[in-house]
């Protein structure tokens, strides 16, 4: 494990946490936000925007502000946050694991399955901490589903994301361009897909296929994505399951709902509740407060970096690649008629 520019330390208060962040966008506050107010400091932020770095680094009280990689990660720090958008990931990973920094990268880890293998591979030779923000994993509505269904048989389970980027383009636009974002199964989808193989144990992928249509703003050419997405799959715990994604539509929504012989559970983060039964009994519970662990994805990530336990990160870079297969499968089988085996990925 190589660990020439690692300063970790179990001591916050004398010594705090260095951590430098990649990518000053909306992510980039969000996380340097929750740096700050843990008692970590962020100590270098990097944007091909240099204007963004410098506005991120003059919010964050910290000097360095670059658009350049090489200077960035010649400051010493414990932990840098990806936040990039997904095609420029195996770089600042691979300069991260050069130099034996724990990582968090936002999701999708990358682009597809091909590129994420190599990030991967970095990872493992270089022996690094590496998470993925799947924050619904921290959710409390998510854990306690997780929690219900623990002992319990399902068979299906059914996903669905709606947001309006094709109402009010009130978004990036390159959320909308697939060469980018990858699409919405990439973009949106991935948050409640990743769910769904948490709260049943983590299952991986066997085969998933995908029809797709952009029948919304067809006069803005720039945009690519399309707008309703129905997808089906298989795990290998024998679950079937379908994901509806509709990115033009009124109203958000992030919905995971669990079939089996003697429960159906619906967790809608909306409503912030799980309504159903369970078992004969009629369940109608709201969400607690917070999770058992009482931490965010970031704060998880900081306190397993100070202290050791690799068991506070709920995504790891190895197991979101499975969701990461499930969701290249699903656009590689996008209106061909025919489903797509992951390991044909």
């Amino acid at each position: 494990m190589m660990q020439a520019k690692s300063v970790a330390n179990t001591n916050r208060g004398v010594n705090p946490l260095a951590i430098g962040i990649v990518g000053a966008g909306t992510m980039g506050r969000h996380h340097q936000n929750v740096i700050t107010n843990y008692g970590a400091r962020v100590v270098a932020v990097h944007d091909v925007r240099l204007e963004a770095a410098q506005e991120l680094a003059t919010h964050a009280r910290t000097e360095l502000a670059t658009d350049a990689l090489n200077v960035f990660f010649d400051v010493e720090m414990d932990g840098v946050v990806i936040t990039t958008p997904p095609p420029i990931r195996l770089e600042p990973i691979q300069m991260a694991c050069e130099n034996g920094i724990a990582l968090m990268v936002e999701k999708p880890p990358a682009l597809n399955i091909s590129e994420g293998q190599k990030c991967f591979e970095c990872i493992e030779e270089a022996g690094v901490m590496a998470a993925v923000g799947f924050q619904l994993r921290y959710h409390p509505l998510y854990e306690q589903l997780k929690t219900l269904i623990a002992s319990e048989t399902v068979h299906l389970v059914r996903t669905v994301c709606t947001v309006n980027y094709y109402l009010n383009f009130q978004m990036k636009d390159w959320f909308l361009q697939s060469e980018i974002s990858g699409g919405p199964l990439a973009e949106q989808a991935v948050h409640v897909l990743d769910c769904a193989r948490f709260v049943m144990g983590d299952p991986k992928p066997i085969q998933a296929h995908a029809l797709a249509a952009k029948n919304m703003a067809l006069e803005r050419t720039e945009f690519d994505s399309e707008n309703a997405i129905q997808m089906t799959y298989e795990l290998d715990n024998g679950v079937f399951g379908t994901h509806m994604n509709h990115c033009g539509t009124e109203g958000f929504c992030f919905d995971v709902e669990v079939i089996g012989p003697h429960l159906r559970l619906q967790a809608n983060m909306t409503e912030n509740a799980i309504r159903g039964y369970l078992n004969g009994e009629t369940i109608n519970e709201p969400a607690v407060s917070q999770n058992s662990l009482g931490l965010d994805k970031t704060e998880a990530w900081l306190l397993a970096i100070e202290t050791g336990d690799k068991t506070l990160i709920r995504s790891t870079f190895a197991d979101a690649l499975q969701t990461l297969a499930l969701i290249d499968a699903a656009v590689k089988s996008r209106n061909t008629g025919r489903f797509i085996q992951v390991e044909e990925l």
